[in-house]
């Protein structure tokens, strides 16, 4: 069979699974390479580590099912990665990929006697999914009887012989990587031997000699860049101390950090259940992993032997069980403690600190155990630098750390390298230029490398998940140069780390109330406007009833529903051949329906109408469709002679009505503005994640962070503020802070529920303004501030007309009891005045 590429079928698929962007460009061309595959091809979709290859693999099972594949192999390398991918498939678990339409019969060998899945294996339209481990599909020796090659009881032969020969078997391979190792030939062997319509392959590290079978590619670099995952903390002690005890308790010591602000993160975030945040160890032994475990809990660490997973090839499946549930609420593991084992496939969001033994340190940075702390726990960053970043514990030195940078670089930013600055100590939101790394990816000559403190690596752009939503937004500054950077990767000394925790969490705890700024009365009443279209009421009375009596006389010649008689007769044609023929007789015979009487006829017509949804049922719509229905009796000629059915009486109605409709859609309609008051701030606690700075840190377009927090405004609402360009809103924010008649202003965001309305073409859109300005006569200003390049733009007109028509509205409403302006400033008005009289007198004004 052949799986046609259905562009339409990709999005379906994305939006039902509500894919991430890299898993949606990943599916769609794992689609179009099957359209054009020969059977048995093989591909490969490198995605980084904690992007999401479980919705790819959902992606690809619903697709398939759609594209009429019955039948779909996943083969894991273990055990603990297939318990993994049957959870994804089941209904019901936590883990389950909701959004999936497939619905498929998963069947493992474990389930594989289970007379539903006998039958199942029967029926060709049933959806199949087998989930198997590549060993178990190894072909055994004389004494290795293997379940997948016994033959089933009911189908009467081997599983294995079954996927053999199902002609639309396509098979993903989980961790494919695995399968193409120096070790693993029979692994590659068990799944070409079963000849399959495609194999995809899966995986963040690709082999070697896969490398010409990937088809998209997503590098850790990217996912870094665009915020699908934490960003990487190499943190190290600045006294040079690197014992196992000493990281040991350093690690507690920052997963405390973590857990203070998370703790903090979900009291004040709705929907967010909080998870203990769990330190990863790396061992490269059983023997070093049991000491690690033997350490922590001891009474000087954890203290409790309940709070430390130990894993490795000994274990029991109850550990492995453990592992499962590591992001449970009621989970009280503190540190996962493993050798090499879980290196993939374990897929937890709650690892926020990764140690490992001093012979594993040149491996920390590998995607596979880097990778385990890399996912983020609520599916996006939350803004918070503790909350989105993950610890890494290195012994090596600061200075050490700092002059690999190279090396450190390729290991997580791969191409991005080229790009990045580094800036050492940053102060919270003040921007500073940063030096460029070398050609060769080092350290610039005259970079100085801090004793303590930390190191910033940072990338060109917003990350696409920022949570401030900055992505949507211009990124030029007033020289047209992207300025925008984010973090790609951080190296930081101990006590510098800790003391981020504490500042992080304390931002996250602090609650910011309303103000009542000049006197102003909080809460204040936002007028909200919503428009509708209305029509002057309809009667039947305003018909013209000559104009019926002309509707009614397209009735007067059909005296009755008739049918047409057909006759079935039969001729030769020139060869002598005998054909059936059948042809409407010439006379017609008049359907028998029962005659109305000529008395209840107007009666009739007169229920119809008032039974349809063209007329209201009131006493002087009921006299005027009677009126009505005389018009159109009278037009079609009606009298006691005429055989007048109760078909006639649908017949008459259907036009009457369809007409009448014609005649109420008519009408004038004009448009209706309502004005209603919405309260706010409602709620009024707000809080930030990111600990704020003093706006007089930002001196110039060159310091100022777009999005960030800044406190020091004394006339706001709310002491904090943050701003999207500060050549219009940071420099009119300083203005209304200005001596003079500005009682209060308030920054609109998303809980300040003011829109506009405006036309964008012919689609009506709804826009956010800047500011809201109360001065001391008690006007309401909306101010918006725009760029000069932008001010005769046709979006920005629009906008602009919308607003001064929005403040007519809402001045002239009884519910508004305030008097509203709008005010545009342009950057070159915010730039030369010095105070809110002369921003008025620059400024577009509209009362």
């Amino acid at each position: 069979m052949s799986i046609d590429y259905d562009a339409a079928l990709v999005e379906q698929v994305s939006y039902n699974l509500d894919l991430r962007e890299p898993n949606r460009d990943a599916l769609d061309a794992l689609a179009k390479v099957l359209d054009r595959a020969e059977p048995g091809a093989e591909f490969v979709a490198d995605l980084a580590t904690g992007v999401g290859k479980t919705y790819i693999a959902g992606g690809l099972l619903d697709y398939l099912y759609e594209s009429g594949v019955r039948n779909v192999l996943i083969v894991t390398p273990g055990s603990t990665i297939q318990r993994k991918t049957i959870d994804n498939l089941t209904p019901g678990h936590r883990k389950y990929l909701r959004g999936m339409q497939s619905r498929p019969m998963v069947i493992t060998l474990d389930s594989v006697e289970r007379g539903e899945v006998g039958a199942a294996l029967a029926e060709a339209d049933r959806f199949k999914v087998f989930v198997f481990t590549v060993q178990s599909l190894l072909r055994p020796n004389k004494e290795d009887r293997r379940r997948a090659f016994q033959p089933h009881e009911t189908l009467g032969t081997a599983i294995r012989t079954y996927l053999e020969s199902a002609d639309d078997l396509v098979v993903i391979a989980d961790e494919h990587h695995v399968y193409y190792s120096g070790s693993a030939k029979k692994f590659e062997a068990a799944i070409s031997e079963l000849a399959p319509l495609a194999t995809i392959g899966l995986t963040a590290t690709p082999h070697e000699a896969s490398r010409s079978m990937v088809v998209y590619r997503y590098p850790l670099s990217e996912a870094i860049a665009d915020g699908w995952v934490k960003i990487p903390v190499l943190v190290t002690r600045q006294d040079g101390i690197h014992d196992v005890r000493t990281q040991l308790a350093d690690g507690l010591t920052l997963l405390e950090a973590k857990r203070e602000g998370l703790r903090a993160y979900c009291a004040q975030a709705k929907g967010r259940t909080y998870i203990e945040p769990v330190m990863f160890l790396v061992a490269s032994t059983i023997e070093e992993a049991t000491e690690y475990r033997d350490l922590l809990i001891g009474p000087d660490m954890l203290g409790s032997p309940d709070q430390v997973l130990l894993v490795t090839s000994e274990e029991p499946d109850a550990t492995l069980a453990q592992l499962d549930r590591l992001e449970d609420p009621d989970s009280n593991i503190r540190a996962v403690v493993s050798v090499s084992m879980l290196k993939e496939g374990w897929d937890v969001k709650n690892i926020y600190v990764i140690a490992s033994v001093r012979s594993m340190e040149s491996s920390l940075l590998t995607e596979q155990i880097l990778g385990r702390g890399l996912r983020l726990p609520f599916g996006q960053r939350t803004g918070s630098p503790m909350l989105d970043t993950v610890e890494v514990l290195s012994h090596r030195s600061f200075a050490t750390l700092l002059k690999q940078a190279k090396a450190l670089l390729e290991e997580t930013l791969g191409d991005r390298v080229s790009d990045a600055v580094v800036v050492a100590n940053p102060v919270p939101g003040r921007r500073t230029a940063g030096q460029p790394l070398t050609g060769q990816g080092e350290l610039p000559a005259d970079f100085t490398i801090p004793d303590s403190g930390t190191v910033d690596v940072q990338l060109p752009g917003r990350a696409a998940l920022d949570p401030h939503q900055g992505a949507l937004f211009d990124l030029d500054d007033e020289d047209g140069q992207v300025t925008a950077r984010h973090t790609g990767l951080m190296v930081s000394t101990f006590d510098s780390r800790v003391a981020e925790g504490a500042t992080a969490a304390a931002a996250l705890e602090r609650v910011l109330r309303p103000r009542s700024p000049g006197g102003v009365k909080l809460p204040l009443f936002l007028p909200s406007v919503v428009t509708r279209w209305e029509r002057d009421p309809f009667t039947l009375a305003s018909i013209n009833l000559d104009s019926v009596e002309a509707l009614g006389q397209t009735f007067a010649q059909d005296n009755a529903p008739t049918l047409t008689r057909k006759a079935i007769d039969a001729e030769r044609d020139d060869s002598g051949a005998a054909h059936v023929v059948i042809r409407d007789q010439v006379e017609q015979v008049v359907a028998t329906q029962t005659v109305m009487p000529f008395a209840t006829i107007e009666t009739d017509l007169v229920g119809r109408l008032i039974r349809s949804n063209a007329v209201e049922a009131t006493a002087s719509e009921i006299n005027a469709a009677v009126a009505v229905a005389k018009a159109f009796l009278v037009g079609a000629s009606v009298t006691e002679d005429t055989p007048w059915r109760a078909e006639h009486g649908r017949l008459a109605t259907a036009r009457l009505v369809e007409w009448i409709s014609v005649k109420q859609t008519s009408s004038p309609a004009r448009e209706v503005r309502d004005v209603r008051p919405v309260r706010w701030p409602d709620p009024s606690e707000r809080r930030e994640t990111r600990v704020p700075a003093d706006r007089q840190v930002v001196t110039s377009s060159r310091d100022f962070v777009r999005g960030y927090p800044y406190y020091g405004y004394d006339n706001s609402v709310y002491e904090i503020n943050s701003f999207d360009a500060y050549s219009t809103e940071f420099r009119l924010a300083a203005i209304f802070e200005r001596p003079g008649p500005v009682k209060a202003w308030v920054r609109i965001d998303e809980t300040v529920p003011l829109r506009i309305t405006y036309l964008s073409g012919a689609i009506q859109r709804q826009y956010e303004p800047d500011f809201i300005v109360i001065d001391d006569e008690g006007t309401h200003w909306i101010v918006e501030g725009k760029r000069d390049s932008d001010m005769t733009d046709p979006i920005v007109i629009a906008k602009r007309d919308a607003a001064a028509a929005w403040v007519k509205t809402v001045n002239l409403s009884d519910e508004v009891h305030e008097t509203w302006a709008y005010l545009l400033a342009s950057e070159a008005v915010c730039e030369a005045s010095t105070s809110w009289a002369a921003v008025k007198a620059g400024a577009q004004v509209f009362r």
